[in-house]
């Protein structure tokens, strides 16, 4: 990440995306249960989930990936 010219700040806001990532997870574990086959789709159709996903997608699209 330091490669990308991400520093400390940068570092929070990602740990940030985890913790909410395992949070939403945990979420929808509790309504699907434990089961792969149930798990997947309830999170391919969970809009907090596509809410993180484009949260996470306009961060990185701050930081040019180098040799790219």
């Amino acid at each position: 990440m330091t490669t990308r010219g991400m520093l400390e700040p940068e570092m929070e806001t990602i740990a940030t995306f985890l913790v909410k990532s395992i949070e939403i997870s945990k979420r929808i574990q509790e309504k699907s249960g434990k089961k792969l086959v149930d798990f997947v789709p309830a999170v391919e159709q969970d809009e907090e989930v596509k809410q993180l996903a484009s949260e996470v997608s306009a961060f990185a699209k701050q930081y040019s990936i180098p040799g790219v």
